[in-house]
């Protein structure tokens, strides 16, 4: 299945980077749960490096650009001083974009 998509598509905000105590930034994620959705977030995804505990991959879905871009430069969460409380040695690189392909492969047959 290969289904082409944009135009009013949800946005994605991405980032990739390590931190000190998995459990203790997933915890905080949890935490501000709220604060995420009433800034406009409606899904969220965190993924965990199988090579590197500390790397962690966040993924914020939002209905808009606008609402991720608010997301990014609101007080109430203070990215930047979000990521100083994460000690990082560079401070990551923000991804925002929509979903423009999406793919299903078959399962090769087993033997």
């Amino acid at each position: 299945m290969n289904t082409e998509r944009g135009g009013g598509a949800m946005v994605y905000l991405v980032t990739i980077f390590p931190v000190e105590d998995y459990a203790e930034y997933s915890a905080s994620l949890d935490r501000n749960a709220d604060k995420f959705a009433r800034l406009g977030a409606t899904r969220q995804w965190l993924f965990r490096a199988t090579d590197d505990g500390r790397e962690v991959l966040n993924v914020f879905e939002f209905p808009s650009v606008e609402q991720a871009k608010g997301f990014l430069r609101s007080p109430e969460l203070d990215i930047p001083k979000l990521l100083d409380s994460l000690t990082l040695e560079i401070y990551p690189t923000f991804f925002l974009g929509e979903q423009t392909v999406y793919r299903e492969f078959a399962q090769a047959p087993e033997g």
